[in-house]
């Protein structure tokens, strides 16, 4: 737990705040860049599915990665939206320990980072999280493992999605987590720079049933391994 976040995680939060700690001196932690490594990922990866070494590494790297967004988006978002607290998130100041499963447990701080810098300008208050640490992991496994990066900001849009919608039903006032709209609702920066989380859902309709589904515009891949089914929200599912 960082300590200036305890406010936060408190009763249905708490959970989040087990996934974020400070640097001790010496910290054992891996250093998040490190993740960046196939010498690396490969023995998470071969730890979080048995068979990696025969399956598609697009695919396993693809399923993987939720896992990191999953743990990540939710303290941060809720750091930013509730507290109006900007963590640091560049990789190269982040460590990151492991479980025996391959997946990130605890993501490991510099410091507690600060409040919000103004102008809250749409998309820019989530800059640290989008630019400076969603962006670099996504491009060095983009080059290193040859998989869409796409697919993985696609990946990161279902839990930044998510969450945004668990802050709405949690009964916070909505000037709190409607700025969270802006993650996919917004085109660009105020600089310009394209938002590549822009619309990533769209509306369909079922194929079985003909019913309207809101899904994720690209596939995780998830069904190229074995044994595997589809998510809730892919467009798979659905008439193109």
């Amino acid at each position: 737990m960082i300590p200036a976040l305890a406010p936060l995680f408190q009763g249905g939060f708490a959970h989040y705040g087990e996934r974020l700690r400070l640097a001790q001196p010496d910290d054992p932690a891996l250093p998040l860049t490190a993740l960046l490594d196939p010498a690396v990922l490969d023995v998470q990866l071969q730890a979080f599915r048995s068979n990696f070494a025969q399956e598609d590494p697009r695919a396993v790297l693809s399923i993987w990665s939720k896992y990191y967004f999953l743990y990540l988006v939710p303290p941060v978002l809720a750091a930013n939206l509730i507290l109006q607290r900007d963590l640091p998130l560049d990789p190269h100041a982040m460590r990151v320990e492991m479980d025996p499963t391959g997946l990130p447990a605890v993501f490991v701080f510099a410091d507690e980072g600060g409040p919000l810098a103004p102008p809250l300008h749409g998309l820019d208050r989530f800059a640290s999280l989008l630019q400076d640490n969603l962006a670099f992991m996504i491009d060095g496994w983009q080059q290193r493992y040859d998989l869409s990066g796409k697919v993985l900001w696609s990946n990161a849009s279902r839990y930044l999605r998510w969450f945004v919608q668990e802050l709405s039903r949690f009964g916070l006032p909505e000037p709190m987590w409607a700025p969270g709209k802006s993650l996919l609702e917004a085109k660009a920066y105020a600089d310009g720079t394209r938002n590549p989380l822009y619309q990533a859902y769209v509306e369909r309709f079922r194929r079985d049933d003909g019913e309207p589904l809101s899904v994720r515009k690209l596939c995780c891949i998830r069904y190229l391994l074995p044994d595997t089914e589809l998510c809730e929200d892919c467009p798979r599912l659905c008439h193109s």
